[in-house]
């Protein structure tokens, strides 16, 4: 049984299901934005995703889409244009310690159950 992540004292109420990860590639220098099943749906660099917690605004995903930090400050929202998904959401703490790790930590990707976006 597969129960979602509560994290409405950092989203406001909003219950997240974990469904891929972001997965450092050492080789490259990139993070690779990986989803159960469908596999990899972007990448940004390790620079990018460092200028996203520092809250630079209008980074782009490879192949397409943006990713940004959430109002809070306490998530990294991925806008990714797809078929049944666009909205997707990491904790940016763990994006943080993903990148102070290097390559050995990964982080959760999750995404919105119900509400408001």
């Amino acid at each position: 049984m597969n129960l979602p992540h509560l994290f409405w004292f950092i989203f406001g109420c909003t219950a997240l299901w974990k469904i891929g990860r972001l997965k450092p590639d050492a080789q490259t220098d990139m993070v690779r934005i990986i989803i159960d099943g469908p596999g990899e749906i972007g990448r940004i660099s390790k620079q990018d995703a460092r200028d996203v917690i520092n809250r630079v605004e209008g980074i782009a995903v490879e192949p397409g889409g943006t990713v940004g930090l959430s109002p809070s400050g306490h998530g990294v929202v991925f806008e990714i244009p797809g078929e049944e998904r666009d909205l997707f959401i990491a904790v940016a703490m763990q994006v943080w310690n993903m990148l102070e790790k290097w390559p050995r930590k990964k982080a959760a990707l999750f995404e919105e159950v119900g509400g408001e976006r």
